[in-house]
Formats: structure tokens, sequence, C-alpha cells
């Protein structure tokens, strides 16, 4: 390693090699490679090695020389494999992983459109695996085949698919691979990966296939029923569970005793206890990105918010306080909400700045901010690192931590893009949805922000079981006054009810939930042209009309008070330049219609 290191510049201008990015994020996984009676001597250790990353990146910020401290992390990594500080003696199998982010899919008849972007759910997982020692691949289907794009065909319809097919990923697998994992986020992934795995388990039968994501934390039982290939699914957060089966396999123990799984034994479909989420967040090991084809997302510049460059997208914090009963994400997070700090999350938007030429970052987050406390500090500390880039926070976004003061530090520190999610307009349907949003508070805060200059837009869900006219009046009048206000765009979606949610538990109970080709790509219908309503009030059409109206009625209200803003997208589209959800929209549809014509022409 010290030959390695010495023979890098560390100059400001210079990569930091990977090893020594390991060292900094995954210290704390080396006290628990000891035993009892060398714990005590590790973790002093550790407390100086902390001490000195501190300083290397104090170093890296003011661009001086660390050589004197290079040399402190190296003795150090001598001293653990020396003979005052013990292994423990272990006869762990070093297992062949590979990890498998699948297609993303469009559909072109709907006005919906799902960007293929670094999958930063796996990234992590990667960074956990091979911090525990074991052999790695990746296939990453959209960015290892960045200009592909083939039919995926469906009983609901047809379905453009970005990057290798399933035979191609099947293929690319090394033989000796021993565990297959694969995340399924989204609903309407689930047909693609249930054939990707007979294909898959036709060729490697041996594999052991573990499957996480949001989906199939919720969604588990019916995907072991609709399945026989799959073996293991991971309930919540996946780091440590992953972990936890690659040692019992690799130990050959029974996978019985981990935790936060559910798997198949003797034609019975078994669950076991759900793990404590991970408080300390801030030691997870940071996403493996050099595993990833990440250089192809940046070049073609595939990202998750308004296309602004070279994107990569991170996290600032995990999980969500709140209960919405429309949301999947009590099942995956719980309620638990654990924010990073400020500081490493500047530490590694830094990094990424100068390993990636990263000139964009998206936040991913479920509650992008939740606080003005922290808002405040980590703009403070972009600001006084000067750090010159752009973020954004595409997700809802809790109004009452942004006032004027808040928002004014979002745009100096490179914020441009804001994201609110009231869902509704009507108090009774927010109580109902245990959608903990004020109305006036939202406005206020919906004002600061474009007085602050940041481009801004909501999310609108109608078509709740319960809703009734006059809660959708209210709506509208929400979508007026932010019109008025000047929201720069604003998504109208239709109720669908998602795994995992509390409505889809209520409705499942009262059979309301027919799980067919139709429910499972709602969620890629936004046009809501083919999708099953579940209002008892009103028909699916009616819904349907009242979602295009509200629609239509904020764009042409909006375009009528600020007619510039039509004027600008017609440039930002010839120059291929975006600022806007709107400018997004225009240029995405535009490339999609582009690769509908070359498959017919094909």
């Amino acid at each position: 390693m010290v030959d390695k290191l010495k023979k890098n510049s560390f100059s400001f201008e210079k990569k930091i090699p990977q090893d020594l990015e390991n060292f900094f994020f995954n210290k704390k996984k080396i006290s628990k490679t000891f035993f009892s009676k060398t714990k005590v001597e590790a973790n002093v250790k550790l407390k100086k090695a902390d001490e000195t990353i501190e300083k290397v990146f104090s170093d890296i910020r003011g661009q001086k020389s660390f050589s004197t401290n290079i040399d402190y992390l190296s003795n150090f990594s001598d001293d653990l494999v020396n003979k005052n500080l013990k292994f423990m003696d272990r006869k762990t199998k070093i297992l062949n992983v590979c990890l498998i982010k699948i297609p993303t899919f469009e559909a072109p008849q709907s006005f919906s459109y799902f960007n293929s972007v670094p999958s930063l759910g796996l990234a992590y997982i990667a960074g956990s695996i091979r911090n525990a020692g074991h052999k790695l691949q990746v296939i990453d289907a959209p960015g290892d085949a960045i200009s592909k794009y083939n039919r995926f065909k469906t009983e609901f319809f047809d379905l453009l698919a970005h990057g290798l097919d399933k035979n191609e990923i099947v293929e690319r697998i090394n033989p000796d691979t021993d565990v297959v994992g694969i995340t399924n986020m989204f609903l309407h992934e689930w047909e693609f990966i249930r054939d990707f795995l007979k294909v898959l388990k036709q060729k490697h039968p041996n594999v052991t296939v573990v499957m996480g994501g949001e989906t199939a934390s919720a969604w588990w039982e019916h995907m072991f029923k609709n399945c026989p290939e799959l073996d293991i699914c991971v309930l919540g957060e996946g780091e440590e569970a992953m972990i936890d089966i690659l040692e019992k396999i690799s130990n050959g123990k029974h996978i019985k005793n981990c935790s936060s799984i559910a798997y198949r034994e003797n034609n019975q479909i078994l669950k076991t206890t759900r793990m404590a989420r991970i408080k300390d967040i801030n030691n997870i090991p940071l996403p493996a990105w050099d595993l990833f084809p990440i250089d192809n997302y940046l070049k073609y510049e595939f990202g998750s918010g308004v296309n602004r460059g070279r994107s990569i997208p991170m996290l600032s914090s995990r999980g969500c306080p709140f209960q919405c009963t429309f949301c999947s994400s009590p099942e995956m997070w719980t309620t638990r909400y654990y924010a990073r700090d400020p500081k490493l999350v500047a530490d590694e938007i830094e990094y990424y700045q100068k390993r990636y030429d990263v000139t964009n970052v998206n936040f991913n987050d479920l509650t992008a901010v939740l606080t003005k406390k922290w808002i405040v500090e980590f703009c403070n500390v972009i600001l006084d690192r000067n750090i010159n880039f752009s973020w954004q926070l595409p997700s809802g976004t809790r109004s009452e931590a942004v006032d004027f003061e808040a928002a004014k530090l979002l745009y100096k520190s490179g914020c441009r893009n804001f994201g609110y999610a009231p869902e509704s307009g009507s108090p009774e349907i927010l109580t109902k949805i245990k959608k903990k949003v004020k109305i006036d508070s939202l406005i206020e805060s919906l004002k600061s922000s474009l007085k602050a200059n940041l481009k801004t837009h909501a999310n609108i869900i109608i078509g709740f079981p319960e809703e009734k006219f006059l809660d959708l009046i209210r709506t509208y009048k929400l979508i007026i006054k932010m019109a008025f206000a000047g929201l720069h765009g604003i998504s109208v979606m239709m109720f669908s009810p998602y795994p995992g949610s509390a409505y889809y538990r209520e409705l499942k109970e009262k059979n309301k939930i027919k799980v067919d080709s139709t429910y499972i790509y709602s969620s890629l219908d936004r046009s809501g042209a083919s999708v099953r309503g579940y209002n008892n009030n009103f028909s699916t059409r009616f819904v349907i009309v009242t979602q295009w109206f509200f629609l239509l009625s904020f764009f042409s209200l909006s375009y009528l008070i600020r007619p510039q803003r039509f004027l600008a997208h017609i440039k930002n589209f010839l120059k291929k330049n975006q600022e806007t959800i709107m400018d997004q929209f225009l240029a995405e549809k535009f490339k999609q219609f582009k690769r509908k014509l070359a498959l017919k022409s094909n």
C-alpha cells in the first residue's frame, strides 16, 4: 500500500487513490476483526487514525502536502497485520458475488419517462460487500450499453428497455459466481426480473439469488409464490443484512439465523425478525462507483433531476419520520430518520469532483430536508470551503424548513431545483393520508424559494379512495395559488396503491386490488390513459379527465402570467439546455420519440 500511495502525487489536482478512500470511510470495520483482548489497543490506534484522517482532509482542502500523514497511515496499516494485533482466525470462504442493475423501462405511449440513473442503493451494497472482503462483479444493464434500446413486450403495452437484455446479462455473469444480488425498487420492474431469473437459473442453477429494494421488501410473499428461482429477499435496509447473508453462506451456516430476510425452505416461505436500522449512517461504506460504468452515465449526462451536466446521486439522510398512507417508505425504512454529518456530505462531494469531475449532485433522500438547522449548516460548509457545483432536491421537502433566509443560502451554495410534495389541497385528505403539510406554510415557503431564484416544482396526487368533489375543488384552488405564486412546474398523478403502503394493505383486505399487468405497470403510465382507478365516488375516466384539466389549468395560467417562461422553454430546447422540470420533460420526450422511431425502422 505504501508504494502505491507514494507513487501518486497528492496535490489538490490529482485523484485520491481508491485504497486511501476505503481507509478513510471504512475504518470502523477494522475493529470488528480483533479478539476482545486486543480491542482496547485497536481502539486507541483507531482514535489516533481518526485524528490523522481529519488532518489529511484538512490538508486536501488547504491544497497542502500530506506525505507525513501517508507515512502514519502506512505504519498503522502495518500494525494491523503484525503479531501485536492478532486477527481472528476465520475459516471464511471468499465468495464470488455478482450485483445486477436491470434495464430502465419507459412507456412511450404515456407522458411518463424514466431516466436511466446510476443505482445508488446497489452502489452502497457494493461498497459494503467489497469492504467485507468478497470478490465482486457488477453488471449494470443501462450503463454497460448506454446507447442500446430494446422492446420489452408485456400484456399491458410494449415498453422501451434501456440497456442489456436478460440474455446478455446472463452471458456476462462469471461462471464461478456463488451469489447474485439484484434490486427491485419499482413495481414495474418485477415481470422483467421474474423472467430474467428463469434464464439465470437455467445457466447458473447453483447460484443463490438474493433480492432487495423497496418493492422486494413489501411484496416478497407474492414474489416467492410467482418465482421459484428466487431464494432470499432482504427486508428493509440492505448493507448489514447482505453481509450477514454472505457470512452465513461462506461459513456453511443456515440463513435462518440472519435477520431481516424472507427465504424459501421445504416449499415453505419463512420470514425472520427485522434488525434495527443503521443509526450511525456516517460510517456506512461509500458507494463503490468505481465498480460501475459511472463514466458512461456522466459522459451522456444521465441523472434523476434536471440535466445540469455531469450528475451523480447522493444521500444526505436515510428514512422518513412520517407515515403517509400512500407511501411504501415505512415498510422499507420504518419511520426512523437519520441525517448525515454535513461535513462528511461535503467531503464526499469534493471527492466526486476530484475523481469524476462531477458538476451536479442530485440528493435522492426520501425527505430531502427536514430541519432548517441542517440546511443552514450544510450550506455554510459548502460556502466556507468554496465548493463550486450545482445541486438539486427533486423529492418533496418540508416547507417548514425553508424560509427566505434558508432559501437564499440554498441558492448561494449552488442549489438550483427544489421540490415540494403537498399531494393535496384538502385538509380532510391530508389528514386521511397522514400528510403533515400546512398549506399556508407551504405557500409562504414557495414564495421565499421563488424570491431566492430557485426553480421549483410540486407533486399532486388525485383519486384517493375517499376523495370527494369538494376535495378536488380544494386541490384545484391550491394548484391555482401555486401558479399565481410562480411555481415552475407541477406533476398531477393518479393514485395507485403501492405494495407496502397502508392503502395497499387496506384495499387488499377488501379485495379491491387485482394483481395483473394493468396494476403492475400503472406507475409507468402517469398520463392515466390505461390505469385502474380506486376512488369510491368517481369513475376512472372522470379522474383522468380531472388530472388533465388540473395540468392544463396550471400551465395555461402559468404561461399567461409569465409568457417569458414559455419562450425560455423553446430557447432551452433548441440549445439543449435545462433549467426546469418542464425543460427536462420536453427534452426527454423528444429523445423518447426518436428512440421509438428508430426501433420501428428496425
